[in-house]
């Protein structure tokens, strides 16, 4: 066996612990006591080689904030991807040709293409651009774009880490993305896939201590949160790269958040417990409790549901203005949906990811068990089941116009699935 070879097996079965640690308690990290508090943040921010950034307003030169300490991080280098090929090269899969993702049609739903890439480059997170024309992967230790039309890849960025959350910002103009060395680095999109490429990014922080499980942009005014292994969520100002809240998760590691669609409120997952806080006050407003540890959430597009994935292969539905809350007398029972089958106790039991459709009718789930489900949302229903990838999916998005549904494996591919006039 060789060394390379070695190496990516000994990766893998870190990932797999990290994950597992993050979820079942996350007592132990990387051998070290999870801390709960501040950790120290360095941030360094960039100008992008543009003549202007996106991120001032018109008329107004860009900021640039000072660093608190010199930022020590793998340099981010920028390079087209000819080793990644699709399974159809130059075949080209407009969203446009496929028929919208629904309730009534999701036993349709077929593989139409996949990219592929090394056994060992494990895919761990993915993200849509919110027109839908370019998708963002993360693939062991780099994040790939590719044009969604063609498949062709765009370009692709050495991390150096795994990259465990992607997010493009509500109006497109900017990727993130949350790595296990705990550095969080924003781009312009323009810079990456434009003519004047550029390999520097124009924020980049080191978030959290023990390395980024989760970040998300604020739908409402385009902060950045974050959640670690530190066992806290940080909100940024991507204007200025300040971290303007820190919310205390709880005792145990964060391994997922999510913004309600208004972006009033920030959901934090911690052990067996989902916390709600306001953005601006950090106060709870509300909370959820489950038996079993929680490891993956999502809202509705409309906020009505909180869709909350656990690592014994169940969902629970609960409804944001039902939560726990002072005056109150106890936790709401979930509606708990079952299908998936991974062995219990094991890392194929985790519920990975959950996405919701751009109607808000159906909700996908990324199982360990190597299957994505598609559940009715009106009455609960497992109304198809998504087989191919050979080991756990780890990730899974619909495209914003519900017509393509995208999702990763740690078998390193990417299958995207349709309906076929």
């Amino acid at each position: 066996m060789g060394h390379q070879t070695v190496i990516k097996r000994i990766s893998l079965l870190l990932l797999l612990s990290l994950c597992w640690a993050a979820c079942t308690g996350g007592a132990v990290i990387d051998g070290s006591q999870v801390e709960s508090g501040t950790a120290t943040v360095q941030v360094t921010t960039r100008t992008p080689t543009t003549s202007k950034s996106r991120l001032a307003k018109e008329g107004e030169t860009p900021v640039a904030a000072t660093p608190t300490a010199a930022a020590v991080h793998p340099e981010t280098e920028i390079q087209k991807s000819p080793t990644l090929t699709p399974t159809a090269p130059g075949e080209s899969h407009p969203s446009t040709s496929f028929e919208k993702i629904t309730a009534n049609n999701a036993t349709q739903l077929t593989q139409f293409s996949e990219i592929r890439f090394d056994p060992w480059d494990l895919v761990v997170s993915l993200a849509w651009s919110p027109d839908g024309k370019t998708i963002a992967l993360s693939s062991g230790g780099s994040v790939h774009l590719y044009d969604v039309g063609d498949l062709e890849p765009l370009a692709s960025l050495n991390i150096g880490a795994f990259t465990h959350s992607l997010a493009f910002s509500s109006d497109g103009n900017l990727l993130a993305a949350g790595s296990r060395d705990g550095f969080m680095r924003v781009w312009i999109l323009t810079d990456l896939v434009g003519s004047d490429c550029s390999a520097h990014p124009i924020m980049t922080a080191e978030a959290h201590k023990k390395g980024i499980n989760a970040l998300v942009f604020s739908p409402s005014d385009g902060l950045l949160a974050t959640g670690g292994n530190d066992a806290v969520a940080r909100l940024w100002d991507i204007d200025t790269g300040e971290n303007i809240e820190t919310m205390i998760g709880g005792t145990f590691t964060v391994p997922a958040i999510a913004f309600s669609p208004d972006g009033s409120v920030l959901a934090v997952v911690n052990g067996g417990v989902v916390r709600l806080r306001e953005k601006g006050t950090e106060s709870i407003v509300g909370s959820f409790l489950s038996e079993t540890p929680l490891y993956s959430i999502a809202f509705s597009p409309d906020g009505d549901i909180l869709a909350v994935g656990d690592i014994n292969n169940q969902i629970r539905l609960w409804g944001p203005d039902d939560a726990f809350r002072t005056g109150v007398d106890q936790y709401p029972d979930p509606v708990i949906l079952s299908g998936h089958n991974g062995a219990d106790g094991t890392f194929s039991a985790l519920i990975w990811d959950l996405d919701f459709n751009p109607k808000g009718e159906l909700l996908a789930s990324a199982g360990g068990d190597g299957t994505i489900r598609l559940w009715d949302i009106t009455n609960g229903e497992s109304l198809t089941t998504l087989t191919g990838h050979e080991r756990g999916v780890t990730c899974v998005g619909f495209s914003p116009d519900g017509r393509i549904l995208a999702s990763g494996s740690l078998d390193g591919t990417v299958r995207l699935w349709g309906i076929e006039p």
